[in-house]
Formats: C-alpha cells, structure tokens, sequence
C-alpha cells in the first residue's frame, strides 16, 4: 500500500492552482489598461505639462534677449539724450529765517542755537503754454533699435505781481535780489545749443547750467534721468519785475529718446504738440483733450487748470513741485516681437493641447498610433516654433519671421504625424489645425483687447469636437462583457 504521503503528494495544490488561475487575468487587464485610450489620453496629459519645462526655458531666452535690448538702447541714448521731463518755468526767490539747529561745543556738548538759514518760495506761472514739434528717428545698433527724437519747444507764460506774505506767515525775510527762473530738466546732456531768456519781448539773457541749489523732482511713474537731483537751468531775474509781473519765453531745442513728459507748472497750462511718429502712447494723469493720430504722425492738446493739478501756487521747498501731475508721450514701436513672443508663450498650453488632440483622434480612427516619444518629438518642434519666431524676429521683422517660422513648423510636423500614422489624410488634417490655430494666435496677439474671448471660444469649440469625435469610444479598450469574463 502507498505511502500516505504520497497520495496526498499527488493531489493538486489549491493555493497553487488559484494563482495560475488568477495570474494571466491580471497581467492582461494590466496590459489592456496600458494600451487602452483613457490610458493614453492621461499620458498626453502628463507629456503636455512636461513640455512646460522647456517652454519656460524658451520664455527666459526671450526675456535674456529683451533686457539686452534694452541695454543697447541705453547704450544709443547716451550720446544722444536720455528719456526727457520738463518741469517749469518757476520762479524761486529766496528767503530768510532764524532757526534753532543743534550745535556741539568745545565740552562735547549740543546745544540748540539760532542761525540764519536760506530757503526758498517756489512761485508758478499765472499762465504757461507749450507748444512744439517732435521729429522722430530709428536708430540702430548691430540688430537693436531705438526711437530717438529732437525736440522744439517754446515756453510762453506770465507772472503775476508777486504776494510775498506767505514768506512772512513763515518767519521768513524774502530776498528778491537774488530771485531766479528754473527749468527742470531730467537729462541736460540733450542740449545741443544754448537757451535765452525773454522777458516782456526783450531779451533777458542765456540761461545757466543746473538749479542753483534747488533740486529736481522725481518722476514716479516714469523712468527718467534722475541720477542728480539738481538736473536743469537757471536765469537770474531783475527784482523789479517782481513787483508787477511780467511776461516770459523761452525757446529750446532738446534731443531725447522713447518718451517725453511735461509737468503742468502754470495755474493754467496748455500743451500743443506734433510729431511725425504714427504710433503714440499717452500717459500720465492727463490724456490728450483733443488728438489726431495717422500714418504721418500725430497731434495732441492737452489744457490743465489749477484746480486738476493739484498744487499750491506757492510753495516752500527745497525742491520744485512733484512730477506725479505729469503729462507723458511713449514713442512705442507699432509691434514690440520681444513682448508678443513672451505674449504668445503663455497659449503654449492650449496650443499643445488642441494638436495633440487631433493626432489622438487621428489615432483612435486610424489603424496605426503614435508611440508617446513621437508625441514629445512634435511637441518639442512646436517648441521650436517660438525660437525660430524670436531669432528670425530680430532679423527680419515680427509678421515676416512669424510666417517663415508658422509655415516650417506646420510642414514639418504634418509631414511627420501623416508619414507616422501612414495616412496621407492625416498630414492634411494636422496641417489644417495647425495653420488655423497658428492664424488665430496672431490675431489674438494683434487684438489684445479680444484675447481672452477669442481662446475661450476657440477653447469651447475644441473640446466640443473632442468630445463629438469621441463620444462611442471604448476608453477602458475592452468590452462590459470581456471584464465581466
């Protein structure tokens, strides 16, 4: 008789047997979820934010290339003239008082002690106009360029007689001797001849470097030459016409670069200007009254009261007025590549999401699909596109560089999707989306005011096609009743 054991040798495993049993279904619904639609549709998800990466790098080479533009114009602006801000005419008349200031004696005490200190009234025109023209140029440095400009300006205005009363309310003795007329001027190396003085139509004299010990104002919204705060001229004035006022003009000629800026001096101040620039862009607390704007230049007017400017007519500083009052003028270049190229960057995202969702379509009616490193091919070419849109920019243009890039990149890519898929329909059809979300995209580039609309209709139609051109899809890639087995 056998051994028990050995019967018992010959029965079959039960745990043994369940595992065979349970093995081969489970690595097939592994390997059936791996392959099936939903799987791969989640990848394309992951390859498209992985492509955010390189994207990032692209967005910081056009910054590196922008701020290096930038510096070049810096570089061109300082033999020239720098952004201007006139800030005047104002008349200053010195004063007097006693104050105690702070004072160590021999014993290394401090001791507070009278002194005489001289401070000054800052007194503005009664009337000012301005008025002038702007002839701009482009100038350019290796691939760089600038908006360079010469400015003709007269100042006419008037004084009224002069209240010194302000002066004595503050315990101060004017000194109308030493009274002097102030031009604030952000970037005097922009002069290119000397500046007289008319007062009452004769001819006072010419007028004398810096502010004679009163500083400039700073520009807060605006970046101006403000590295000395006493940037300007000066002109004595006779104390007599103190007493009943008088009449001034003031003709200069000022070299400048991408921006000019007034400040409304006068209790009532009027600024005509012209330009042969077609493509201003006002700025400052006032906008223009009145505009024309064409392909031959433009023309603006602007008329601030007292009450708008917001300044006392007198004041007692060491400084003239502020500059936050200021009336601005950007020479800004009809299509700046640098700005819309990172512009453009930023529907990277949306611009990956609706190819690839046409090759996946592609791919689910098709007989052949992409392997995910074919997805990462096409979409670091889509990533090329941007290089090649900013070197070929700094060459030959924005529209020019934008359709040589749009149009190799829609062949290159069209070319591969249809050869990969084996289907000649294929390269059409990704051709045409390509093309289309490519002319989109400079529209909504050229039409900023319209972007946010534009991409969400294009974003709402996109996803409708999607979920039309997928609605009978077996996304699990296996049956109900092949599960259920």
């Amino acid at each position: 008789m056998p051994p028990e054991k050995d019967t018992e040798k010959s029965q079959p495993s039960t745990s043994t047997s369940v595992y065979e049993d349970k093995s081969p279904i489970t690595m097939g619904a592994i390997k059936t979820f791996f392959s099936s639609p939903g799987a791969k549709f989640v990848l394309l998800g992951v390859i498209i934010f992985t492509l955010i990466i390189p994207t990032l790098m692209v967005w910081a080479l056009v910054e590196e290339r922008s701020q290096r533009a930038e510096t070049v114009a810096r570089e061109i602006a300082q033999g020239w003239g720098g952004a201007q801000l006139i800030n005047g005419p104002y008349l200053i008349v010195p004063y007097t008082r006693l104050e105690k200031t702070p004072v160590t004696n021999n014993n290394g005490r401090t001791e507070m002690q009278e002194r005489v200190v001289t401070k000054h009234a800052i007194f503005s025109p009664d009337k000012l106009r301005m008025g002038g023209t702007i002839d701009v140029e482009e100038r350019k440095k290796s691939i760089y360029k600038t908006q360079l400009y010469h400015f003709k300006n007269n100042l006419k205005g008037s004084f009224a007689d002069f209240d010194m009363s302000k002066i004595r309310e503050a315990g101060g003795t004017p000194k109308p001797e030493n009274a002097f007329l102030a031009v604030g001027i952000s970037d005097t190396a922009g002069f290119r001849s000397d500046i007289f003085l008319k007062v009452d139509g004769k001819n006072e004299g010419q007028f004398l470097p810096g502010l004679n010990s009163i500083g400039n104002a700073s520009h807060t919204s605006m970046k101006y030459n403000q590295s000395r705060s006493g940037n300007g001229i000066h002109i004595p004035i006779n104390s007599d016409k103190l007493v009943a006022g008088f009449e001034f003009e003031i003709s200069m000629a000022l070299n400048g670069s991408r921006k000019i800026a007034f400040v409304p001096a006068g209790k009532t101040t009027q600024l005509d200007i012209q330009s042969n620039w077609p493509h201003p862009g006002f700025s400052g607390k006032f906008l223009p009254e009145e505009r024309k704007i064409t392909e031959a230049g433009f023309s603006a007017t602007w008329t601030i009261p007292n009450l708008a400017r917001g300044i006392s007519e007198v004041q007692l500083s060491s400084h003239l007025p502020q500059a936050g009052t200021s009336i601005g003028v950007n020479f800004v270049e009809p299509l700046s590549f640098y700005q819309v190229t990172s512009r453009s960057l930023k529907y990277a995202v949306g611009f990956f999401s609706l190819v690839f969702l046409a090759v996946f379509i592609l791919e689910l009616y098709g007989k052949s699909s992409l392997h995910w490193i074919q997805y990462i091919l096409t979409g670091l070419a889509m990533i090329i596109f941007y290089v090649l849109l900013l070197a070929l920019a700094e060459q030959v243009g924005f529209l020019v560089a934008y359709c040589i890039a749009a149009i190799a990149t829609t062949i290159l890519i069209a070319w591969y999707v249809g050869d990969a898929l084996g289907n000649k329909n294929g390269s059409a059809i990704v051709g045409g989306v390509l093309a289309t979300t490519y002319l989109v995209m400079y529209m909504i580039l050229n039409e900023e005011t319209y972007a946010l609309l534009a991409g969400s209709l294009i974003a709402f139609i996109a996803i409708a096609a999607t979920m039309y051109a997928t609605r009978n899809i077996d996304w699990g890639g296996q049956s109900h009743d092949e599960i259920s087995a």
